[in-house]
């Protein structure tokens, strides 16, 4: 805590972000207990910075960063094989058939009569 002497004569206290989380989080531990009142007075603290830092803190302002978080490890997914290359490709309206080698006439007919319907 650094305190520095303002023009007015006040002595002001300039808390870390730490010092400040550390307070705000030793206060929700013992809040059922104590007043937000008795607690500002016990650490020299006026209630309407207390009341700004947890406006700030439900803000995001003093957010914790750099903690860890637990992962779960899986196994990772094999990859598909790759398609071999495409030997010719039919395109009919929205229909495309693509082949990957090559085949009988009488079989594009057939797929496309199954297309047909």
């Amino acid at each position: 805590m650094e305190h520095r002497n303002i023009k007015t004569g006040r002595k002001i206290n300039f808390r870390s972000k730490q010092e400040i989380i550390r307070l705000l989080k030793e206060f929700e531990i013992i809040r059922d207990t104590t007043s937000v009142a008795s607690f500002c007075k016990s650490h020299g603290i006026p209630s309407g910075t207390f009341y700004t830092w947890q406006k700030h803190r439900r803000e995001g302002k003093y957010a914790t960063q750099g903690k860890f978080i637990e992962l779960s490890v899986e196994e990772p997914i094999a990859a598909a094989p790759p398609l071999p290359k495409v030997f010719a490709s039919l395109c009919v309206g929205n229909l495309t058939i693509n082949l990957h080698q090559q085949v009988e006439a009488d079989y594009i007919g057939s797929l496309l009569n199954k297309y047909k319907g």
